[in-house]
């Protein structure tokens, strides 16, 4: 008997209706999505490959993929990704699956601490790129010229090298210029500051290494605590959008640490990253002081867990099981909000719904009583960011309140 042929789209048809009988609720992209990592493309590829047949061990690796897709195993757990901002974090069934609102949280800590958004940041990158590959090009192109114009017996040629060299530094120079940046003590302002590196085993012992007046070349360097970090997605993109700062993860999962640990590596800030593996401050030595504390802890009652998505279920019931009011781990953390926190630093949390005026009032309790309360995306409470009165964080927490 001749065996069936399974192209792009008849597969993609197929597995959509089986999905949909699964009662999945994007059984579509779900179909797309697992399609994509087993060929290695992206999904608008797809459409430019409808009639491409898959090879037998391309078909083996996407019938198992299917399965577990239909057993509601979470599409990131699969794959083994997510993608946060713009990088793809690795996930397992140890860690949380990053959403879009916390990256609403990331966002307004940068404009906290740089007074840009992050399109104002990635415009900045973007020019700054092209104005190192222009100076890169200039350089070149000069150093040619000048090879060139010691060995040109015809005049008129090595006048041609000289105004080629010319035009591209021009053009170096504008570029630079336009970007609005100084190139000149930028390099010295990244140098590994090598006096307080991660030890053998990847963590830092904070203890007596955390003194207010420490700075860098580039001034102030800004210290992060993440408590229950899971993935690293708000830590490790914090540390890629601020070069000048540096993180200590702390979760009590030794296995979410891995993967915070193995992101940190993948997105070039393990460097700058400390570990500990905590139940919130209980490892954390008490001389240990941070700029910004931020946590996306386990915020569901236990009694609501049932209710959820059956996928959602799947994720580690630690990140999620937040007590019988889902505030248990805000009540650990604010108890150590005013022996750690900095005196102008700053407290934020993504929170669950309805809980923003009662994880602000637990701020207040311990002293940071300017808070104010974000909405996400949906208009929904989901950000709770606390400063002490009096601080220059307070004043940009006050502004949030309008």
């Amino acid at each position: 008997m001749e065996q069936a042929v399974w192209t792009v789209s008849k597969i993609l048809q197929w597995t959509q209706q089986y999905f949909s009988g699964k009662g999945l609720e994007n059984p579509r992209l779900d179909a797309e999505v697992l399609l994509c990592d087993v060929l290695g493309c992206r999904r608008i590829d797809l459409f430019m490959r409808l009639q491409q047949e898959l090879q037998p061990e391309e078909l083996k690796k996407f019938r198992e993929f299917v399965l577990r897709r239909a057993a509601w195993e979470p599409l990131a757990y699969i794959i083994g990704r997510k993608t946060f901002l713009q990088w793809e974090f690795k996930v397992t069934p140890a860690v949380l699956i990053p959403r879009p609102e916390t990256e609403l949280l990331v966002e307004k800590l940068v404009h906290c601490l740089t007074g840009k958004s992050l399109i104002q940041m990635e415009k900045e990158a973007f020019w700054r790129k092209k104005a190192e590959e222009a100076k890169a090009a200039a350089e070149k192109v000069k150093a040619v010229s000048a090879e060139k114009m010691q060995t040109e017996t015809d005049p008129a040629k090595a006048a041609a090298w000289q105004m080629e060299a010319e035009a591209r530094a021009v053009v170096a120079a504008e570029t630079a210029e336009r970007a609005g940046l100084v190139f000149a003590g930028q390099q010295e302002s990244n140098e590994e500051n090598t006096a307080d590196r991660p030890a053998g085993d990847g963590t830092w012992d904070i203890a007596g290494n955390t003194d207010a007046g420490r700075e860098q070349a580039a001034g102030h360097t800004v210290d992060i605590l993440d408590i229950g970090v899971g993935s690293g997605a708000i830590l490790l993109s914090l540390l890629k959008l601020l070069p000048g700062s540096r993180g200590l993860a702390v979760d009590i999962s030794a296995e979410a640490l891995a993967v915070t640990k193995e992101n940190a590596w993948s997105l070039g800030v393990a460097d700058r990253t400390w570990f500990i593996q905590s139940d919130f401050w209980s490892r954390i030595p008490a001389k240990s002081q941070f700029e910004i504390v931020v946590s996306n802890p386990p915020y569901i009652p236990a009694q609501v867990i049932g209710t959820l998505a059956r996928d959602v279920q799947k994720e580690p019931r630690l990140a999620l099981d937040g007590g019988q009011d889902g505030l248990d781990a805000y009540r650990n953390i604010t108890v150590g909000m005013a022996q750690h926190i900095k005196p102008d630093g700053l407290a934020a949390f993504e929170v669950g719904i309805g809980q923003g005026e009662a994880v602000a009032a637990l701020c207040r309790e311990q002293g940071f009583s300017v808070t104010a309360v974000a909405k996400d995306y949906a208009e929904i409470d989901r950000m709770v960011f606390a400063a002490r009165p009096g601080s220059v964080k307070a004043e940009w927490v006050k502004k949030l309140q309008k």
